[in-house]
């Protein structure tokens, strides 16, 4: 059975679109065989609530959610469970497709600030998942004549988003710089349509 996902840019769309009131035609893709199915969105916005009417073919779905900020989530986890049937938490192929509503980006939690601390003492590279759908790379390396590191981070296969600095100081002030230099790196790579 092909997964149909709705990736950034429909994410970016369902958005702006749970904001208005009328009639949208989308299409779902499947990631290896690049399969289509087309279903329209029709939205009928109230002061305190939405209803959403999703038809896939001669089928018909309804979904009333209340106007919040991360509502467009809620929807799309809404789409693929019509068209890629329930979510099963048991099923470990659907753990490596979490919901858009609980999916977390951007996650620097005591393990990897851990991992940093280490590299910032000895240098070294690491990887560190945050919830992307690639790592992000941390290298560094100690300088000889000072104390401080030369770091290099990135994130991203196709268009990776890169840094590159040298700090000065002692490990604390160093850890200091990188781990902020980590949170700016993973806000810039978080997708537009979670962020906030």
């Amino acid at each position: 059975m092909s997964k149909f996902k709705l990736d950034n840019r429909p994410l970016q769309l369902l958005n702006a679109q749970v904001n208005l009131s009328g009639t949208f035609n989308h299409v779902l893709r499947s990631a290896p065989k690049r399969e289509a199915v087309a279903f329209r969105l029709k939205v009928e916005r109230n002061a305190s609530d939405t209803l959403f009417v999703v038809e896939p073919g001669s089928e018909r779905h309804t979904l009333t959610l209340l106007n919040e900020k991360k509502m467009h989530l809620k929807l799309a986890d809404f789409i693929e469970e019509i068209v890629n049937g329930p979510f099963d938490a048991n099923n470990t192929a659907d753990l490596m497709n979490i919901p858009h509503a609980s999916r977390k980006y951007a996650h620097f939690d005591i393990e990897h600030k851990q991992q940093v601390l280490d590299l910032v003492r000895t240098g070294g590279a690491v990887s560190l998942d945050m919830g992307f759908e690639v790592p992000l790379h941390v290298a560094l390396h100690r300088t000889k004549t000072r104390s401080g590191v030369t770091t290099i981070m990135s994130i991203g296969e196709k268009r990776p988003r890169t840094k590159c600095f040298t700090v000065y100081g002692n490990d604390v002030e160093i850890y200091d710089k990188v781990a902020e230099s980590i949170n700016h790196l993973v806000a810039a790579a978080t997708p537009a349509a979670h962020a906030a």
